[in-house]
């Protein structure tokens, strides 16, 4: 008998897509910061499963946030060959019209683009910052009176909105008071008080009469954790 020996070479194929070392990447960045645009904000890495095959991935983004037929209306980018997220706009974080978190997909690609493709998810968070100052929404608020009433009787309630993050600090902690109230001619002293957290308005003194003064107007202020300020008006009717 004769022997010999057969050496079969496996050629590598492209049949593993590119695979990033977590599945979700989650990073915070202050909103509103215009500082050195564009901005890294973190770096993603994908491998290659294809040990034989060159390393040749590339990177692109799709979501919240990416216009890929507008470029120049999209607020992050990614550089393909390095894996680098940019953030490139000031983001705002705060209703009306922001967002407190943007998410989006990352895209691996080998072979240059032309391959198989792995993907993994991205949050950003934005960091509040106090830039929204409270406001009355009504701007007048009506409330009533029983005449020849106690100090003391609760008139009505005024609330202001702050668009901030309640859990931020004391972005959006708010407290009331009466910028401009009525004084009593007898005593000399305000008629109305409130309560400054919770905005209930009270009569400060007793006895109101209708026949005398029946309609009174006090203007609020709201002022929240920062020293911002918005006003309202209260009109009491006895």
């Amino acid at each position: 008998e004769n022997y010999t020996t057969v050496v079969i070479h496996v050629n590598d194929v492209n049949d593993n897509p590119p695979v990033f070392d977590r599945p979700t990447y989650e990073t915070q960045i202050t909103e509103e910061d215009d500082r050195n645009l564009p901005k890294r904000v973190l770096k993603v890495t994908a491998t290659d499963g294809d040990k034989d095959r060159p390393e040749n991935i590339v990177y692109f983004l799709t979501g919240q946030g990416i216009d890929t037929d507008r470029p120049d209306q999209s607020k992050f980018d990614i550089n393909k060959t390095t894996g680098e997220i940019f953030v490139l706009k000031p983001l705002d974080r705060d209703e009306p019209n922001g967002r407190p978190q943007w998410r989006f997909t990352v895209f691996a690609q080998d072979e240059g683009g032309n391959g198989l493709v792995g993907y993994a998810d991205v949050q950003v968070n934005l960091k509040d910052i106090n830039d929204n100052a409270p406001l009355f929404p009504q701007g007048v608020y009506y409330g009533n009176v029983t005449e020849n009433g106690t100090a003391g009787m609760m008139v009505m309630t005024m609330t202001a909105t702050d668009y901030d993050d309640l859990e931020e600090g004391t972005n959006a902690k708010l407290k009331y008071s009466i910028e401009k109230n009525v004084i009593d001619e007898n005593t000399g002293t305000p008629i109305f008080e409130i309560e400054e957290e919770t905005g209930v308005i009270k009569t400060a003194v007793c006895c109101l009469d209708r026949e005398k003064t029946p309609d009174y107007s006090i203007q609020v202020v709201a002022m929240d954790g920062g020293g911002l300020k918005g006003t309202g008006t209260a009109s009491i009717r006895v």
